[in-house]
């Protein structure tokens, strides 16, 4: 039987945390593609919001994927660096997916407006300290 540490326990709060709030980036960006796509001249960014989902969703499955392929044996370090590792992974994935969801908002005033009319707090991070 394997003990759980404290460090085990920050790392897998920061997996939640981040893996919660690119499930909600998700959401957005396919609430705001059905909402652009309404608009003819918002196809441009409807498009590469399309694009950057799909980024999203394979860098998800891939990285969920190599966590679950960590061998049950491996030493508890080792294991704790990975997994940290993949939490960096998806806190840079989330800053990407924000800074694109920025750019896209300065091109498009009807996306612009949509994403003002939300409720901000659902989209709020509340990422905590990942070193």
């Amino acid at each position: 039987m394997r003990s759980i540490t404290y460090e085990a326990l920050q790392a897998e709060q920061a997996w939640m945390v981040v893996s919660d709030q690119l499930n909600h980036r998700n959401t957005l960006l396919s609430r705001g593609i059905s909402q652009l796509e309404r608009q003819h001249h918002s196809l441009p960014v409807a498009s590469r919001l399309m694009t950057l989902r799909y980024h999203l969703r394979q860098s998800l499955r891939r990285l969920t994927a190599e966590s679950r392929q960590r061998p049950t044996s491996a030493d508890h370090a080792a294991a704790l660096n990975q997994q940290w590792c993949h939490v960096h992974e998806l806190y840079f994935l989330l800053r990407q997916v924000d800074a694109e969801l920025t750019n896209a908002r300065y091109e498009s005033n009807d996306l612009n407006e949509w994403l003002d009319s939300l409720e901000s707090r659902v989209y709020k991070s509340a990422l905590v300290h990942l070193n």
